[in-house]
């Protein structure tokens, strides 16, 4: 919900204790490979509920809410894909959470971001196709990240359920960004392949625990969750599929100049921080990319994704710059459910 505010002293701390101890950083998938637990982390389920308290108690939905310690509250929602082809790049990505938080706060000026992770699989064949935190202002959101279970599955079908998070973002989620005032929250998915073409109601019973009234296309579900996001998807090239144009079309058909390529997906959350940063502070990319603290090829690969996001794509506060040359570095309120 939204409390607390992120401590990179204490990221950094717990960093180095989980090293010094051999305690993994991906602890509940660790205990799941040595059947110690089971199941997907209930803080991850995507039919947890809200709470008693909240305006819409007892439905799977997650919220950002403003607060007297965070008045101006904007979610920010990360989903990766965890299936096989993506290898070890979501646990290098958890490695960069504090890069990300450090220049939203500061650098891009937003005083109040909340950041809700997640984890895309395969609803076709994967035993947890889908995992979802909460939106944090602190360091829960890195705890739970570190509670996703890294599958490495996938069907081999060069297709994953990346249209879950759309589904997501479009019926389970309820922002006071939106319903107060009127401003998107930004929404990222992360993986190397195309999507399924749509998203069935038994998925959405198997998965979210209600009861949908039919099936919906993914260009359904995209218009929908554009109503309250600003929607992109970061393709890893250094992926399984770099090459594949069938994926990449796929991508660029349905979101334009919103489907960013991230050659190094080390660097993923700098992209994140430099979309963000770009839109919201109206800053040019050399100047964005100086403000993350970027340089040499680092600089190089994060404008290289940064300044394909055209004018045509975004709010009136655009991401621009010269381009570098490339280098070979491989309505409002609830929704009805």
């Amino acid at each position: 919900m939204g409390g607390g505010s992120f401590d990179s002293d204490a990221y950094a701390r717990a960093t180095t204790t989980r090293r010094s101890t051999g305690v993994p950083d991906f602890g509940h998938d660790a205990r799941i490979r040595a059947g110690v637990a089971h199941g997907i982390h209930p803080d991850l389920d995507p039919k947890k509920v809200a709470g008693p308290t909240s305006p819409v108690a007892g439905k799977p939905i997650r919220e950002s809410r403003d607060s007297d310690e965070h008045p101006e509250s904007l979610p920010i929602a990360i989903l990766f894909d965890v299936t096989g082809s993506m290898g070890a790049i979501p646990r290098t990505l958890q490695t960069k959470l504090v890069k990300l938080m450090d220049v939203i706060r500061e650098k891009a000026g937003i005083k109040d971001p909340q950041i809700l992770v997640g984890a895309i699989g395969d609803s076709h064949c994967d035993q947890y196709p889908f995992q979802v935190g909460q939106f944090e202002s602190d360091n829960r959101f890195d705890e739970q990240l570190r509670n996703i279970i890294v599958e490495g599955g996938g069907g081999g079908q060069v297709q994953e359920s990346y249209g879950l998070a759309w589904r997501f973002a479009a019926y389970h989620t309820a922002t006071d960004s939106f319903e107060k005032r009127g401003k998107k929250g930004y929404l990222f998915t992360m993986g190397d392949e195309s999507l399924w073409p749509k998203i069935t109601r038994s998925e959405v019973k198997d998965i979210f625990g209600v009861t949908a009234q039919k099936d919906e296309t993914v260009e359904a579900l995209l218009e929908r969750v554009k109503e309250q996001w600003e929607v992109f998807h970061l393709f890893s090239v250094d992926g399984g599929y770099p090459n594949d144009a069938t994926i990449q079309n796929r991508w660029k058909k349905l979101l334009g100049e919103r489907f960013v390529r991230v050659e190094d997906s080390s660097l993923v959350c700098e992209v994140i921080a430099g979309i963000i940063h770009s839109i919201e502070s109206a800053r040019d990319v050399d100047a964005v990319v100086g403000d993350i603290g970027l340089t040499g090829r680092d600089a190089t690969t994060v404008k290289n994704a940064l300044v394909h996001i055209g004018a045509g794509g975004l709010p009136a506060k655009t991401a621009k710059g010269t381009l570098p040359a490339a280098h070979s570095r491989k309505g409002r309120g609830v929704s009805r459910i």
